[in-house]
Parts: structure tokens; C-alpha cells; sequence
């Protein structure tokens, strides 16, 4: 957890100072090594819920979750009001 930790005060500047629209994602790379696991799943799940984010695991080697983390992202952004 003391991970997560490190990354608190980033967030809170973000949120205090950041547009309201802000997108905000955690994201626990190198999940293609599950036996180095430092962070449970379930722990970084918790943190991103609690501070307005969503959470992803992804693998730069397999490529996994790469696009899903995008179209996330995405989906999240906020829509131009029509004129």
C-alpha cells in the first residue's frame, strides 16, 4: 500500500487544482507478473474508487488492457455541450 501512498498528494493537487472534468485513471503496470505482485487487485481497486478514479492493470509486453484503458479514458471525457 505504501505505493498508493506515494501517489496521494499528486491527486489531491490534481483534484484541488485540476478542471472538474478531469479524467483520472490508476493504473498497475506489469501485469504479466503476478508472482511480483506488490499491490493487491482489490487494494487498488479501493484507493481508485475512494479518490474519483478507476482502476486498470496492464502489460506493456503482452499488450494487455492497452486499448481498454484508452476507450476508458474516452469514455470518461466530457462531451462539448451542442451550440
Amino acid at each position: 500500500m505504501a505505493g498508493l501512498v506515494a501517489i496521494t498528494t499528486k491527486i489531491t493537487e490534481l483534484q484541488k487544482h485540476g478542471s472538474p472534468d478531469i479524467v483520472m485513471a490508476l493504473v498497475g503496470n506489469k501485469a504479466d507478473l503476478q508472482e511480483k505482485r506488490e499491490i493487491p487487485v482489490e487494494d487498488g481497486t479501493d484507493y481508485a474508487e475512494k479518490n474519483g478514479m478507476f482502476f486498470i492493470e496492464t502489460s506493456a509486453k503482452t499488450a494487455d488492457n492497452i486499448n481498454q484503458l484508452f476507450e476508458e479514458i474516452a469514455k470518461r471525457l466530457p462531451r462539448p455541450s451542442p451550440s
